[in-house]
């Protein structure tokens, strides 16, 4: 039997306000190691340790400053109330046993089209990790759906990259007047993609745009390609796809968008100047 792929689409579905994976408590603690004269607590670090079911996360700095996932998630959901943005679906997704959180909030109301049938809707990409291995993130893209129909979900085209809201320590009160700038950007995000949606494809463009993915997953995404046909958007949706559809972890899935979409804007914007 094969692995099983994740849908990064999947829990768009339904909205979870609590009991989603990375809404626990979570707190620092002292560490200690064994002696022959009994427990020593080790200097300078922390355990990051889960309340409820007592395991440790991560061994942190006393330097280091912990800002629980549920923390960040309640600041977007305050920052974007006043905003009138309507319903906001969104999917978390939580690997390493906790440690590490991604999320994504969409805004259908703000969708635009591409083309007749193709249409998009910005996105808020938020992560945050225990372990120091990424700071807290927010950033901005798109989510492209299937068809117009919010229930049927989104081929997962997340443009992850075009701009950082904020990365280290989160200023609370300026997430509001940030989101609203960026989101007020969103239509560089749907300009370059009509101008992929106008452009056609070529096999050598394409392999450059993909030379942060690993080989492996670059040959997989690269067979679904027709070069004689395809523009570059739908070589761009055809990449996501694959990022959002058959990955086999949320962080393999998020790490292939990023690495896709920094490839595809740096090969085809260059490209029209």
């Amino acid at each position: 039997m094969g692995r099983r792929t994740v849908d990064l689409s999947d829990p768009f579905n339904q909205t979870v306000e609590r009991g989603h994976p990375a809404d626990f408590p979570v707190d620092l603690a002292p560490l200690y190691y064994g002696s022959k004269d009994g427990y020593r607590e080790v200097p300078e670090r922390w355990a990051v340790v889960r309340k409820d079911t007592r395991q440790s996360l991560a061994v942190v700095s006393t330097r280091y400053t912990l800002v629980p996932h549920q923390k960040i998630l309640n600041a977007v959901e305050e920052a974007i109330k006043p905003l009138k943005l309507g319903p906001v679906p969104r999917g978390i997704y939580v690997d390493r046993d906790g440690a590490m959180m991604r999320a994504i909030f969409k805004f259908p109301e703000l969708t635009q089209p591409i083309s007749k049938k193709d249409e998009i809707c910005p996105c808020l990409k938020i992560q945050n990790t225990y372990d120091g291995r990424s700071r807290i993130g927010i950033h901005i893209g798109a989510f492209r759906f299937v068809c117009t129909n919010l229930a049927v979900g989104g081929a997962g085209a997340f443009a992850g990259g075009f701009m950082s809201i904020h990365t280290g320590k989160i200023p609370l009160d300026e997430i509001s007047e940030q989101i609203t700038t960026y989101l007020d950007g969103f239509d560089q995000i749907v300009a370059l993609y009509r101008l992929w949606s106008a452009q056609r494809a070529q096999e050598g463009s394409l392999a450059k745009a993909l030379n942060r993915v690993p080989e492996r997953h670059k040959a997989r995404i690269m067979e679904s390609f027709q070069y004689r046909d395809d523009t570059v958007y739908q070589a761009y949706n055809a990449a996501t796809n694959y990022a959002t559809h058959r990955a086999y972890s949320y962080r393999v899935a998020f790490d292939l968008l990023e690495r896709i979409n920094r490839g595809f804007q740096e090969t085809f914007t260059a490209s029209r100047n």
